[in-house]
């Protein structure tokens, strides 16, 4: 086995012209390793694009594209590290885990401040290397968290429970004037940046759907690459992590809500990843972002044959598309009329629906209730859940999106030349075997 080591070595040695080509043989190496010793890591690094930056401060980063992310490399500043060959394969399970739990999607638009930008990094980096050892010195783990905050800090924990912890003791130390720093506090030195975040901030939210879908397939390949035994071998929340890429499968209704999803401006917001387009020489003004998001107004046939289970795993399948596009989805339940007094908002996370009404159907009730519910909006997308048993004709009265999901095959669809898109629930494997356990 080459000595990984020695490659880093050998880096250290060569002269600028020598480095990329250096750094390429020292990555190829180590994915060549953990393709033998950790093969959950090799096949993921092994799938990434590999591309090099030489003005990051950090040895590697992961950036956005249109359609993935990318693993850059910075040869200079990896030229530079002490880093072991052990250190070396941290570093890359490191990035790796970053992916996995989505971490550049997840806090994309969250940091407006240098200050949050120290207090992302923190966060999600404590939840990656609990996970690892053989980590490059100083490197933030909860143990660190809690010497920092003075005060226990669970280990293993999810990045929202550090970065809510972390933003309390901000809070109070502002309110004791002890303003915090780019990397950290003042009163602390700043953590070193082995990896760099500054391109999670680039990401485009027009573009978060497709770069959802490959890494659901990067991590599906890599899972399915593996045995179940070494699969065994990872830690519980890698599986958990793991487990629902491979038996969810997303409905063809998921791919039309999705589509019309992120395109709607809501405003901008600072974002320091991006220059300031008005003074780019001023590094310290942050450039500006899009904002887009929807309101999704969901009508639940309380009448129909769908039962509590059902609606509840459909209403889950919504909130998933929430964790990508900042969306508004109100939920209203309805049978011959439509009572808003009833609506609850669509958490991300799945909800359960418990029945009130009952009797017949009628749908023109909630295109009745539309200019009401929907008025000064635009581009207002509504869904209809309902086992397509109604009247035989609706009267559109708003230039809304509509999309009917059935829980009857589409030729049974009482409704003729029925406005916006027909969509059966039959064919979908999940659903189906809900209804057989119903």
């Amino acid at each position: 086995m080459v000595s990984l080591t020695q490659d880093l070595q050998r880096l250290r040695q060569a002269p600028a012209s020598d480095r990329n080509r250096l750094t390429q043989v020292a990555y190829r190496d180590a994915v060549l390793y953990l393709l033998q010793q950790d093969p959950f890591y090799g096949h993921v690094l092994s799938q990434l694009t590999l591309t090099f930056r030489e003005d990051l401060t950090a040895p590697l980063s992961l950036v956005s594209t249109a359609r993935d992310w990318q693993l850059q490399l910075n040869s200079s500043a990896l030229q530079r590290t002490t880093w072991t060959g052990t250190q070396w394969l941290a570093m890359l399970r490191h990035t790796v885990l970053h992916l996995l739990w989505r971490h550049p999607q997840r806090y994309a638009t969250a940091v407006q401040t240098p200050a949050q930008a120290g207090l992302v990094r923190w966060a999600t980096d404590a939840a990656v290397n609990d996970y690892l050892t053989d980590l490059p010195a100083d490197t933030i783990t909860s143990q660190k968290l809690g010497q920092i905050l003075e005060e226990p800090v669970l280990p293993q924990q999810d990045s929202a429970v550090y970065l809510k912890q972390l933003r309390h003791w901000q809070a109070q130390k502002e309110s004791t004037n002890r303003q915090l720093a780019v990397g950290g506090p003042q009163s602390l030195p700043a953590a070193p940046q082995y990896d760099g975040h500054s391109g999670w901030q680039e990401a485009t939210a027009e573009t978060a759907e497709a770069r959802e879908q490959w890494r659901a397939q990067l991590f599906t390949t890599a899972n399915e690459a593996i045995s179940a035994k070494q699969r065994g071998t990872l830690p519980g929340s890698i599986q958990a992590a793991l487990m629902p890429l491979v038996v969810d499968q997303p409905l063809d209704w998921r791919a039309l809500l999705k589509r019309g999803l992120g395109q709607v401006p809501a405003g901008r917001q600072p974002a320091y990843g991006r220059f300031n387009r008005r003074q780019p020489v001023r590094m310290d003004l942050p450039g500006e972002i899009v904002q887009t998001w929807r309101k999704i107004a969901v009508f639940v046939d309380e009448s129909g044959s769908m039962g509590n289970q059902e609606i509840s795993y459909l209403l889950g399948q919504m909130a998933t598309l929430l964790a990508i596009y900042p969306a508004q989805v109100t939920v209203y339940p309805f049978d011959t009329v439509v009572d808003p007094t009833r609506a609850f908002a669509l958490e991300r996370r799945p909800q359960t629906l418990q029945r009130t009404g009952g009797g017949g159907t009628r749908f023109q009730a909630v295109f009745d209730v539309l200019p009401h519910l929907l008025a000064g909006g635009t581009n207002q997308l509504v869904i209809i859940l309902t086992d397509g048993y109604g009247e035989k004709q609706v009267q559109s009265t708003l230039p809304v999106t509509v999309l009917w999901l059935l829980t009857s095959p589409t030729d049974q669809f009482s409704v003729k030349r029925a406005p916006g898109t027909v969509v059966s629930l039959m064919t979908d494997p999940q659903w189906q075997l809900l209804r057989r356990q119903s």
